[in-house]
């Protein structure tokens, strides 16, 4: 009777840990998947973020961003058919979704075959807004903004606070050309079909405080008047000049801002930067002067109390000219606006909303 109890005892005993293995062999296949699941919707989803704020920098150009948006997420090991793509806010914002499945291994022997993943984001052109919504901005309240000349190109809006004119030949504005005041066009070849007169009067905002702290914080804060010449101008971070700031055929690199509580002269021709980069010059009180031909600028030309004039024949502008007047001396301008130069500005730039 003995020995059958203690067979008896060692079968039960031998059920309950055949049972605990089972649990345990469950368990640890549990932890496994559920770590590898854990594993690739975090990679996933780091890579449709960094696709989101890589393309948002294309905004609002739709299809350079989409473009952008897949190249990204090839090169962080998915496919562009992993994602899907749309556009929200006035194509200001692009919203990216994704759908992975992912196949278990040791959970299969639960019954658990395979689950979905469907990380996503949005990131969107988070700007000052006001005058930077504009290519081409003129804030005076009693002086004409006039467009005098021949082959004068602006790709995107332009506003004044008082009338525009627009005098001469083959002088074009793709976007919306808003006046407080009128409207008037002399001249042949001058496609500027969009006119809005009546417009709402549009405040300059001042920012220079912001860009003096962080010119501070940088080392890059200098008292007197400070002059650029042959070398490349590191605008990584703000530069803050408390007098007149001279450029004589510097190169720029970095997304910043140079601001001056003076006047900003540029001298001499072929005046580049990379395209890769964007710099605000801000003038506080004074006027911004580009003289010279062949220039090519990338960034935001940015005078709230003086003035803005072109001198010159054959400028290319990729960014925005805004001022409280604004002059164009000469022919062969383009002023073309885009997104990325909006980087320059202290909070503004792309951003993940999602």
């Amino acid at each position: 009777m003995k020995c059958f109890y203690e067979n008896q005892e060692k079968g039960n005993t031998t059920i309950i840990v055949a049972l605990f293995l089972i649990g345990l062999v469950g368990l640890c296949a549990l932890v496994i998947d559920v770590g590898r699941l854990y594993w690739e919707a975090n990679k996933l989803q780091n890579a449709v973020d960094a696709a989101a704020l890589a393309a948002a920098q294309d905004l609002p150009d739709t299809a350079s961003a989409a473009d952008t948006a897949c190249e990204y997420i090839e090169a962080n090991g998915f496919q562009p058919s992993e994602i899907q793509i749309s556009f929200s806010n006035g194509n200001k914002t692009i919203d990216i979704t994704s759908s992975r499945t992912v196949n278990f291994i040791f959970a299969r022997l639960l019954g658990f075959e395979s689950t979905s993943i469907h990380p996503q984001a949005s990131a969107s052109i988070d700007s000052m807004g006001g005058p930077f919504n504009y290519v081409l901005f003129s804030g005076s309240a009693s002086t004409t903004l006039t467009l005098n000349g021949s082959s004068q190109y602006v790709q995107g809006s332009s506003h004044t606070n008082k009338n525009f004119v627009a005098n001469g030949s083959k002088i074009t504005i793709t976007g919306a050309c808003e006046a407080v005041g009128t409207v008037t066009v002399n001249g042949s070849q001058i496609d500027i079909p969009n006119r809005l007169p009546g417009s709402a009067y549009i405040e300059m905002p001042d920012f220079s405080d912001a860009i003096k702290q962080q010119a501070q914080a940088a080392g890059q804060a200098y008292s007197g008047s400070k002059t650029f010449s042959g070398s490349y101008l590191d605008v990584s971070s703000p530069i803050y000049v408390d007098g007149n700031v001279t450029v004589n055929g510097s190169h720029f690199c970095g997304r910043g801002c140079v601001l001056a509580t003076g006047s900003i002269t540029f001298n001499g021709s072929n005046l580049n930067e990379t395209t890769s980069d964007a710099v605000c010059f801000y003038s506080k009180n004074g006027n911004i002067t580009v003289n010279g031909s062949n220039a090519v600028f990338e960034g935001i030309l940015y005078a709230p109390s003086g003035s803005i004039t072109l001198n010159g024949s054959n400028q290319t502008v990729h960014g925005r000219v805004i001022g409280n007047t604004v002059t164009i001396n000469g022919s062969n301008l383009q002023i073309i606006g885009g997104t990325s130069e909006l980087n320059a500005l202290p909070g503004s730039g792309i951003r993940l909303t999602k």
